[in-house]
């Protein structure tokens, strides 16, 4: 909509809301806002700096560069799709996965130290694992909140082991920094990760991430179930079923194929 004759526009808000789409197409520098508002460098660096302190936008802590945050997007999204519900193409890629492994399929993202399911298929099985949509999960122990971890910079992780709540849930749960960071290295490097019964006694689960167009993890998928139907030796056939699914929907979504 176009502001009508007379009206005014806000032009910091202005400012601000050009910075942020010049960030929504890429690596994005004050030099850069500066040189394409006619606005000097430190506030070129307020208007980035504030789109960062409100979430909006990550700070590369090696380039010093600016771009956009995808989970904070997707937060927005999905609080608009509380009114307009889950997208279709979600939607049926949590129904494929829910009917071919036999459990409950779950998508969630990150909020602060949680993850937060935002749209699930509840399994069909007498025996299920369900959780309510907008439950939170701890992410240093839940699936889908260990691949929401092992997405981030290196950097980030160490930062956010230092001070996160790493409380124990069951005797399995991983509650010392270092041990975790390990076990990070090992989920990013398989593609997916498990929570073996960390959460809860008797549960396990798996999770695989999203990918957006730019390759960023905004999301992640994944299963639960009793650890009597999810075995340890069945792990790796469940993994890869998550892995399928989480790779379709992330084609789906524009992400290209991962560099070989």
């Amino acid at each position: 909509m176009q502001p009508k004759r007379g009206q005014q526009l806000v032009q910091s808000l202005e400012r601000g809301l050009a910075a942020l789409e010049m960030a929504l197409e890429g690596n994005v520098r004050p030099v850069d806002v500066a040189e394409a508002l006619g606005i000097d460098r430190s506030t070129a660096y307020r208007l980035l700096y504030t789109l960062t302190a409100k979430g909006y936008l990550l700070q590369d802590a090696r380039t010093r560069a600016f771009t956009s945050n995808p989970t904070k997007f997707f937060q927005l999204y999905s609080k608009v799709a509380n009114l307009l519900d889950w997208p279709d193409v979600a939607g049926e890629f949590l129904t494929r996965l829910r009917d071919k492994s036999g459990e409950t399929a779950n998508l969630g993202v990150r909020q602060a130290n949680n993850v937060i399911y935002i749209a699930h298929k509840p399994g069909q099985a007498a025996l299920s694992v369900n959780f309510a949509l907008g439950t939170s999960r701890p992410l240093h122990c839940s699936a889908l909140g260990k691949v929401l971890l092992a997405a981030q910079p290196d950097a980030a992780t160490s930062e956010w082991l230092a001070s996160a709540p790493l409380t124990g849930f069951t005797a399995k749960t991983i509650t010392e920094p270092d041990q975790l960071k390990r076990h990070l290295d090992t989920v990013r490097a398989d593609g997916y990760a498990v929570d073996d019964e960390e959460t809860f006694a008797g549960v396990r689960c798996i999770a695989a991430p999203i990918h957006d167009h730019s390759r960023q993890v905004i999301a992640a998928l994944g299963i639960s179930g009793p650890a009597t139907r999810i075995t340890r030796k069945q792990l790796p056939d469940f993994a890869g079923i998550v892995m399928q699914a989480a790779a379709q929907l992330s084609a789906d979504l524009g992400a290209p194929e991962p560099d070989r």
